[in-house]
């Protein structure tokens, strides 16, 4: 036996004991079924092959399922329950124990303090125990002494394959109850289902439950159940021409009225409104997320000024060239270009525009990058080729990450700096701070860490050119806005001493930034990804150049970008 589960062994199973199979016996529970073990004559071990349930002894019932192993002790009581929607199927085991009296007695006698030192093993899918276990019932009856003889080689295998097993876990068995109900839900999602009917399947408290099964998935079981069933009304809606009183029904909704509030709860739109939305030939406008409609193939047909000018001058996109720049966010404007939807960022746009077209709000704040970036593909039912896109770009970012690691020093810290007219930003993970500090996993400065410790959310905090010091890194990222006095006010920042005594400003290693790294899409985070790379292993300068002895900054007079 290896040294690894030697620890799981009970001090008494030495060779001067022995255990006797005497009985096996096969049982299956209907739903709702209890079967007592009480007053036992012998020891017991009982091993779940089938199905979901519970056992009592005289402390709190304990949750057992297919592979859980029990112990129960001669002359103890236990019960064994199933749930009220599934049979449970369990094989015992009868055995005695027999002790030897002395190192030189030949004589064995029934031991009758024996416990085991653990009553739960849960035994993995790989294990040979239920096949083995499996293999002791089907030869119950042998007919002469050698089958007699290798059914006790059996068991004495299988005794040694479940102690030769960590002991059950809480966690391991919650999690194979959370998939199994998993399973479950995704089996009969379309029947009326609800908490309690959950929890019965899993044989636990609502409660408890609920606990369990958010702590593994992340939502609770019925907004996960909510969640599996609008993903599947989605595709109804997407893939075929029901109507929506048959979709409801089909997704477990007999009333289509409530569907429909619920869908748009989840979905962030009506039913109708999603049909829509999700046609092959859209031709939306947008008022806030032109670069993430690009990144999933989709060519608005009019976005914001700027934003048309960003995907032109900085990401060189040049089918931006037929994106119709819109001056205002005047309805008036827009309705001429007949939108089969609108995107905004702003939910007071939406009376007024969905006049016109379809309307979706997705509030800038409410999501990261990556959230709009989800939603939007989940609105439009394009969900793979946003996980194509991402799954790409995080192979992107573990080779970055592997060029980067292999260059800085592990020690070194990085800092962020927004340089605005009359004030100074230190950054945390949203826009400039994204790729630094979540795709690269760069280390802030002290302070910086302690405030993504207290909201991993964090964005950025004004700070005085006193406090500079204590948020400066070995490596300094700045941003300058693009106005005269926000360009003024860094040349006069450059100009203190306290400045030029900043570690980054004496190891050269201040970047100014170009107008992608203050744009927070998708598209931006590629570009800003590959410059951070260049930058942190020194194959680039700074841009623009920026020489620490120096005071100037004319090569700045270059557009900036503060959206």
């Amino acid at each position: 036996m290896s040294d690894h589960h030697s620890d799981h062994l009970h001090p008494e199973l030495t060779p001067l004991s022995l255990f006797v199979l005497k009985s096996t016996e096969q049982v299956k529970l209907l739903p709702g079924e209890t079967k007592s073990l009480a007053g036992l004559s012998a020891h017991v071990v009982v091993i779940v092959t089938e199905g979901t349930g519970f056992f009592h002894t005289k402390s709190a019932p304990s949750t057992i399922t297919t592979g859980s192993a029990l112990f129960v002790p001669e002359e103890s009581s236990m019960q064994i329950s199933s749930t009220e929607k599934e049979q449970l199927g369990f094989l015992l085991f009868d055995f005695d124990v027999l002790q030897q009296g002395s190192d030189s007695d030949h004589v064995y006698s029934p031991n009758r303090s024996w416990k085991p030192e653990y009553e739960e093993y849960f035994l993995h899918s790989n294990n040979r125990c239920t096949e083995l276990a499996q293999t002791l019932y089907l030869n119950r009856h042998p007919r002469d002494p050698l089958e007699i003889l290798q059914n006790q080689i059996r068991f004495q295998q299988l005794l040694h394959l479940i102690w030769s097993n960590p002991p059950s876990s809480i966690d391991e068995k919650s999690s194979t109850v959370v998939d199994r109900t998993v399973t479950y839900i995704h089996t009969n999602f379309a029947d009326s289902i609800g908490l309690v009917d959950l929890a019965k399947q899993a044989g636990l408290s609502p409660r408890y439950y609920t606990e369990i099964f958010k702590k593994k998935v992340g939502k609770s079981p019925i907004e996960y159940l909510t969640s599996y069933r609008m993903e599947q009304a989605k595709k109804l809606l997407r893939e075929s021409d029901k109507r929506l009183r048959e979709v409801a029904r089909l997704v477990g909704y007999e009333d289509e009225f409530y569907f429909s509030r619920r869908f748009k709860q989840q979905v962030g739109v009506s039913p109708s409104v999603y049909i829509r939305m999700s046609q092959k030939h859209v031709s939306p406008v947008t008022l806030q997320y032109a670069e993430y409609l690009m990144a999933l193939g989709i060519r608005p047909i009019a976005a914001p000024e700027d934003q048309v000018l960003y995907l032109r001058e900085q990401l060189q996109l040049k089918e931006a060239d037929y994106i119709v720049s819109l001056s205002n966010d005047d309805p008036e404007m827009i309705k001429p270009l007949e939108p089969t939807f609108i995107l905004t960022d702003y939910t007071e746009d939406c009376a007024a525009f969905s006049k016109i077209a379809p309307t979706i709000a997705l509030p800038w704040l409410a999501h990261d990058v990556f959230g709009h970036f989800k939603k939007i593909a989940d609105v439009l039912g394009m969900q793979e080729r946003a996980t194509s896109w991402l799954k790409q770009h995080e192979q992107k970012v573990q080779k970055a990450k592997r060029f980067v690691n292999g260059s800085m020093n592990k020690e070194e810290t990085v800092s962020i700096l927004n340089v605005r007219a009359t004030s100074l930003l230190a950054y945390g993970v949203r826009n400039i701070g994204h790729v630094l500090y979540r795709s690269l996993e760069l280390t802030p400065p002290a302070i910086i860490q302690e405030k993504l410790k207290n909201d991993p959310h964090f964005w950025a905090t004004p700070i005085s050119e006193k406090q500079l010091s204590a948020y400066a890194g070995d490596w300094m990222f700045v941003h300058v806005f693009d106005d005269d006095l926000s360009r003024a006010h860094l040349q006069a920042l450059m100009k203190q001493e306290s400045w030029n005594q900043l570690p980054a400003v004496q190891k050269g290693q201040v970047v100014l930034l170009n107008p992608t790294w203050f744009a927070y899409d998708p598209l931006s985070l590629e570009v800003q990804l590959e410059e951070a790379v260049q930058f942190l292993t020194k194959q680039k300068q700074s841009w623009p150049p920026y020489y620490p002895n120096k005071n100037g900054i004319s090569s700045m007079d270059v557009k900036m970008n503060s959206r």
